[in-house]
């Protein structure tokens, strides 16, 4: 093969490769680049992309990592050059190994605005709680934007089976934003994504988003980060609702139609048996 057709022939690979990974559930990640290593059989090609696609991954869906103090989560809002994220809860920066999923290198980084940090702080404790008790196995982080004439506070949330059944994986994140100003009541941004993927009696794969913008009163910090929970409290309790109205419905019709129906004599067959009765009378024939 010429060397021009032998390197479009990797570039199409590298972004087949990408395009499987970004497309594939979240918790199963992992199991996909390992099946596709298997296939591809070329571990240079791999080696290139597998940084990039995995911090792609990390940023994305809201990693949790472990801190020497506590666990933070992996987004874009918290991420440094290099490779270097800072946990604001631990006041610490680190530095990440997307492809290992290891973290190093921990240093002090303190946050300079006293009162962004309080209303940071006020609100991750009470947005912790909230998760802690709706969420068997969650996480939240919340961070500071510090732009040039606002403060910014973006809450992010994410859910998820660290280690897929033998057949279902899931993924609940959200995220959540608002500008700290002096009136009496600023707007909130949020976006709720869901991923559930089952794949026992067929394949199903399940997404779904729910886009929020509401006002919220900041004229007192202890009254906006109560209003703050209740409106991530109703908007997701509502999207789960509608979901489960959604399973109901899904269940008595596409659902039902991925089950094997049984044969005309409402029975089922013992293939076992037949298999080996026709093995016994082959050599007869013969």
């Amino acid at each position: 093969m010429p060397p021009a057709a032998r390197a479009l022939r990797r570039t199409e690979q590298a972004q087949a490769v990408a395009n499987l990974l970004r497309q594939c559930p979240a918790e199963e990640f992992a199991a996909a680049f390992s099946d596709l290593r298997a296939l591809l059989a070329d571990d240079g090609l791999l080696l290139q992309e597998a940084p990039g696609l995995c911090a792609w991954h990390n940023k994305v869906h809201f990693t949790p990592v472990r801190t020497p103090e506590c666990q933070v989560l992996l987004t874009c809002h918290n991420a440094l050059e290099e490779n270097r994220f800072f946990d604001p809860q631990a006041q610490l920066s680190f530095k990440y190994d997307h492809v290992r999923g290891e973290a190093s290198d921990f240093q002090a980084h303190a946050q300079e605005d006293g009162r962004a940090e309080m209303w940071r702080r006020a609100l991750e404790e009470a947005l912790g709680a909230y998760v802690s008790h709706h969420y068997p196995k969650g996480l939240c982080s919340v961070f500071v934007k510090d732009t040039a004439v606002r403060k910014i506070l973006v809450a992010c949330i994410q859910a998820s089976v660290p280690k897929p059944s033998p057949f279902w994986s899931s993924l609940w994140k959200s995220e959540w934003t608002f500008t700290l100003t002096p009136s009496v009541s600023t707007q909130v941004t949020g976006t709720i994504d869901v991923q559930a993927h089952y794949f026992e009696g067929g394949n199903i794969h399940l997404t779904a988003c729910k886009e929020v913008t509401e006002s919220l009163p900041v004229s007192s910090r202890t009254q906006a980060v109560r209003a703050f929970v209740k409106l991530v409290e109703d908007s997701e309790g509502q999207l789960q609702a509608g979901l489960m109205e959604e399973y109901q419905r899904m269940n008595g019709t596409y659902l039902k139609a991925f089950r094997r129906q049984l044969p005309i004599t409402r029975s089922v067959i013992d293939w076992e048996k037949i298999m080996t009765a026709r093995i016994v009378k082959v050599p007869a024939l013969r």
